[in-house]
């Protein structure tokens, strides 16, 4: 689903129910499960003391569930460079493929703007940040195949008139709305001919506020950001659509892959292998661990 939003409105837009802990410098490495200083050898790969190479990877920390920074180790957090931790979804599936690959796990952090640049550059060896699989990125790096779907969804009020819409023509006169410059909002376009698409805001905790006072009747995001949102919302109830009863919308606008330079196809073989031992239930199962452990405001 990433991205249309920038990363500064991302940030903004889950303070609703997240804070992201402790600073954040430009590189965060971290040595997984062993914390050994990664070198570089002189056949050029990078391994650690123990004699395994390192999977560098670039994660930008401002898109929970699926990355953040905390202050602490706490829920299997990767510390980095200055002190910090990262944690989220997309941490979960680093290391789970770091381990199946017997490699060690090197976190850094990368400003979302800079992520490509820095597989290009060799700086890292792939990203893993909610990235969507695009034709136009896909110029510059190559793909994994999908490691999560990040669907559409509503978010209604649990004791409202629309809770318990199956099919979005269930929104018959309803008000709904989402974030200017996402496909949440753009898709909203194909229902105004039963529904009234009202102008959009600018975060979450807007759009939460607005169901809460009934002035909307429910806003579209994605699955993740709604388990984040309902952590502290649990008033509010998430629609997810089933059997083609959703909202339209391309692989492309939904399907996340892990971008890795252009023409390293062994990396990609690698890392496509991994994937396909994790079912749909395993990678659900690795998100609701993601939303139970980020942290909430009080």
């Amino acid at each position: 689903m990433r991205r249309k939003l920038t990363a500064a409105l991302l940030t903004a837009a889950m303070a609703i129910s997240l804070t992201a802990c402790g600073g954040s410098g430009d590189t965060a490495s971290a040595g997984a499960s062993t914390g050994e200083t990664a070198s570089v050898t002189e056949a050029g790969a990078t391994t650690t003391a123990s004699g395994k190479e390192v999977l560098r990877v670039a994660m930008s920390a401002d898109y929970a569930p699926f990355d953040w920074l905390q202050e602490d180790d706490s829920n299997g957090a990767v510390m980095t460079s200055n002190g910090s931790y990262m944690n989220g979804y997309d941490v979960l599936v680093a290391k789970y493929i770091a381990e199946k690959l017997d490699m060690d796990l090197e976190i850094t952090q990368i400003d979302w703007d800079g992520l490509i640049l820095s597989i290009q550059s060799g700086k890292v060896d792939c990203a893993i940040a909610g990235m969507s699989i695009t034709s136009e990125r896909s110029q510059s790096v190559d793909f994994s195949d999908p490691y999560y779907n990040a669907n559409i969804v509503a978010v209604v009020a649990a004791d409202g008139p629309y809770a318990d819409v199956v099919n979005v023509t269930d929104f018959e006169g309803a008000t709904l709305t989402s974030i200017l410059n996402t496909v949440w909002y753009d898709v909203l376009d194909k229902i105004t001919d039963y529904a009234t698409k009202d102008a959009a805001l600018d975060t979450f905790a807007s759009m939460v506020a607005a169901v809460h006072a009934g002035k909307i009747d429910g806003f579209t995001c994605d699955m993740p950001s709604a388990k984040s949102i309902l952590v502290s919302n649990p008033d509010l109830k998430i629609i997810d659509f089933e059997g083609g009863t959703g909202f339209e919308v391309s692989n492309e606008e939904t399907d996340l892959g892990i971008p890795c330079q252009k023409g390293n196809t062994e990396l990609v073989d690698k890392i496509n292998e991994v994937l396909a031992g994790l079912s749909k239930e395993d990678r659900d199962a690795m998100m609701d661990q993601a939303v139970a452990s980020q942290p909430v405001s009080n």
